[in-house]
């Protein structure tokens, strides 16, 4: 291909259409992203769709691969630490329903805030589902250490 044939609007079609997916991937990934670090200082499960963003983005680059399994190893970590005592569970239920009523009553009666409340809401609902014990087994396992095979 000559270097003239790059200026037709026929090879410029062909390029976008071979690097759709990643164009469409590395925005999507990128604004999910974005939005979960947005969510660190607005209410919001941040963290989780820190992970979303990185999952998306972990389809078409490696080092987004290699930041998804740390990012969830930690957080699979410090949501053990917290879930591995009764105290540390009771407060964990306490507070995902004091979320979920708050974003709950926050979404219903301030129309203006209704994103928030939802936001709210769903955070109070992800920590919520950390409880339960098929999660729980995921937790445990993603937090240890993997251990070679023993023959």
């Amino acid at each position: 291909m000559s270097i003239n044939s790059w200026y037709s609007p026929l090879a410029w079609l062909r390029w976008i259409a071979r690097n759709t997916r990643r164009l469409v991937v590395t925005l999507l990934g990128f604004g999910v992203l974005g939005a979960g670090i947005t969510m660190l200082v607005l209410p919001g499960p941040g963290v989780l769709i820190i992970i979303v963003g990185l999952a998306i983005l972990a389809t078409e680059f490696t080092w987004a691969a290699i930041a998804l399994e740390r990012a969830s190893t930690t957080a699979a970590s410090a949501t053990t630490k917290v879930t591995n005592s009764r105290s540390g569970k009771l407060l964990l239920a306490l507070s995902a329903l004091s979320l979920i009523i708050g974003g709950a009553v926050v979404a219903t009666v301030y129309g203006r805030y209704r994103l928030i409340g939802f936001s709210v809401l769903l955070a109070g609902t992800i920590a919520l589902a950390t409880l339960l014990p098929k999660v729980q087994r995921w937790v445990e396992a993603k937090s240890s250490p993997s251990q070679p095979p023993v023959d």
